[in-house]
């Protein structure tokens, strides 16, 4: 019997997951209608019924999920062809291999090639950096990534019909961050190619039309839901190796996991899912990181 009880008490140790009980969408010409219904973690039934501008939504799911690297590739060699045809005295040629990768070579006197070749690198960088800026990537440990918190930042006028659904402006401040938050974390994980290759970066509302992300994608729909309800609060996006969840500028609680960064002290919560993990608290990986300070994290603001 003894051994029955500790079974059992294992068993009641492990996280709530997220269960969606609903979702359809009803597309109309100028808005979709969303109708979701969901369980928290106390299995207590939520639901949301909001709708959200038609053209904003297509625009999401057309955007492509990985960054453009072909597309960036014509951006910075149209920018050196520009510059190459002021030059006298040195031919430049700009073409991208059967690798996909972008090869500039040239032939002329050494000492202008050298001056042609300084400059050429420095457009290229220049070119680069302005088409990531356009569109939303940034760099990250030398990786290119989505700039998520300016997405978040940027997002909050198109989710705040679901963010009123969800009790913007009748709740308290933490009631709603933590309703927001099973919301996302009951949206279905999307997984790469056979689970483990990362499928890509879907824009907040990409993610409510498809009813999936994984956990940048969800991290920032429930970051810009936060803006668009509370856009005095300081919000965070947190990165480890693999992962991404968020800190949030509310007054701790005790139990609450906590870490500091940019001065701040902040909340832990975890988007992501399917475990329901409770605002104040994360898996078990994302909590050592964050009591150890090893992670990386960009505040939600626009710039």
């Amino acid at each position: 019997m003894k051994l029955l009880f500790t079974w059992l008490g294992l068993l009641f140790a492990l996280p709530a997951l997220g269960q969606q009980t609903h979702f359809s969408i009803d597309r109309g010409e100028e808005t979709w209608a969303f109708d979701m219904a969901w369980t928290n973690a106390k299995q207590k039934a939520r639901s949301a019924q909001f709708k959200l501008d038609a053209g904003s939504i297509q625009a999401d799911v057309d955007t492509p999920l990985m960054f453009q690297k072909a597309e960036a590739h014509e951006a910075i060699i149209a920018a050196v062809r520009k510059y190459t045809k002021t030059l006298k005295g040195v031919d430049i040629t700009v073409k991208v291999d059967r690798s996909g990768n972008l090869n500039i070579s040239g032939t002329g006197k050494r000492k202008k090639l050298k001056a042609a070749a300084k400059e050429i690198k420095r457009i290229q960088e220049a070119a680069l950096k302005a088409y990531m800026r356009e569109h939303g990537f940034t760099h990250v440990k030398g990786k290119i990534t989505p700039v998520h918190a300016k997405h978040a930042y940027r997002y909050a006028d198109k989710v705040r019909p679901i963010a009123e659904a969800l009790g913007a402006g009748e709740i308290k401040r933490r009631t709603y961050a933590a309703r927001a938050l099973t919301f996302v974390q009951s949206i279905p994980y999307e997984k790469g190619q056979k689970g483990k290759a990362d499928k890509g970066f879907r824009l907040p509302l990409s993610v409510l039309a498809n009813n999936m992300g994984d956990c940048d994608s969800k991290a920032t729909l429930y970051l810009s839901l936060l803006k668009a309800a509370h856009p005095g609060l300081d919000t965070t996006i947190v990165y480890i190796p693999g992962h991404a969840f968020v800190g949030l500028g509310l007054k701790p609680r005790e139990g609450d996991v906590t870490f500091k960064a940019r001065g701040k002290t902040w909340v832990m919560a975890e988007p992501v899912g399917p475990a329901l993990a409770p605002l104040g608290d994360g898996d078990k990986r994302s909590k050592a990181r964050a009591r150890k300070g090893r992670f990386k994290t960009r505040q939600v603001k626009d710039n």
